[in-house]
């Protein structure tokens, strides 16, 4: 039956789940890997962008000072030390200063080489996930920038926004949870309307074992996304919920069953204690024997 099927595909479903996201344990630091990379390939445009600047017009002073960053900010490339982003899945978000290592961007990394932590520190404090083009009004800042010799626009090009590393494997997980929750959520709610309905007598064992089955399947998905930032924990509750009414409203439909099971066989029982066979012999029709049933409701 076509119930069966959804069941069928939300079960493989679920297995390719469980399978890609033992994968995605296994191999996280290919991503992490893959998002070092992609921090120093920005930085290789930054310093040949920088690099290739026609300074002439700055002071002496500036450009040393501005020379000395761009060797800083290669000697930070190389070092491929980054800060992570925790907290915007699927976000390109920038950090100031990595909330659990201390590591610092390379705009606070080059103020940091000048001397200037203190900049750093206020300015994490206030908005730790800041776009430098917001510090526009920040006169130390700003002044800063002038003194080494850099505009806002080459601090704005310089600073990095941070991914959160996601390997294929967890990009399969999650595909995985988008084809099996439909299936899971769809069985559950076509059994929990069943077993509310046609069959909350119970006598179709396959309906109510199947929402068992679609319910609990539904109730695990619905607890894992919930512990995933990235999906909607409403909807996921919702699956939770679902999935709880769908294996109530089929147990009570099994139970109901067996009720109904066992008062059918305490009648049939009773039944066939009332009914008495007794022979009987016919002295009139030449002693023919025969027996007599008699029935009593």
């Amino acid at each position: 039956m076509r119930l069966e099927r959804l069941v069928l595909a939300a079960a493989i479903a679920i297995t390719i789940i469980a399978a890609t996201t033992q994968q995605a344990t296994a191999a996280p630091g290919d991503a992490a890997a893959a998002e070092v990379t992609r921090i120093r390939v920005h930085f290789d445009s930054v310093l040949a962008s920088l690099g290739s600047r026609d300074v002439a017009g700055l002071e002496v002073e500036q450009r040393a000072r501005r020379a000395v960053l761009l060797e800083t900010l290669r000697a930070y490339q190389a070092r491929g030390v980054f800060p992570h982003n925790y907290d915007f899945p699927g976000q390109a978000v920038p950090y100031f200063v990595d909330r659990k290592t201390g590591t610092l961007c390379a705009v606070a990394h080059l103020l940091a080489s000048t001397g200037r932590r203190d900049i750093v520190d206020r300015v994490a404090r206030a908005d730790n996930n800041v776009l430098v083009p917001q510090l526009a009004g920040d006169s130390v800042f700003t002044r800063w920038l002038d003194d080494n010799g850099l505009t806002l626009n080459e601090a704005a090009f310089i600073q990095m926004p941070y991914m959160q590393p996601v390997s294929q494997a967890e990009v399969a997980r999650n595909v995985g949870f988008a084809v099996a929750a439909p299936f899971a959520l769809g069985g559950a709610m076509a059994t929990s309307l069943w077993n509310a309905t046609s069959n909350a007598d119970g006598h179709s064992s396959r309906i109510s074992k199947i929402g068992i089955i679609s319910g609990l399947a539904t109730v695990g998905l619905g607890a894992t996304v919930l512990s995933k930032s990235e999906f909607n924990h409403g909807i996921a509750a919702s699956g939770v919920v679902m999935g709880v009414t769908s294996v109530a409203l089929s147990m009570r439909s099994m139970h109901n069953h067996t009720g109904i099971m066992a008062q059918r066989e305490a009648e049939k029982a009773r039944t066939m204690a009332q009914t008495a066979v007794v022979p009987m012999v016919d002295m009139s029709n030449g002693g023919s024997a025969g027996i007599a049933v008699s029935v009593r409701f």
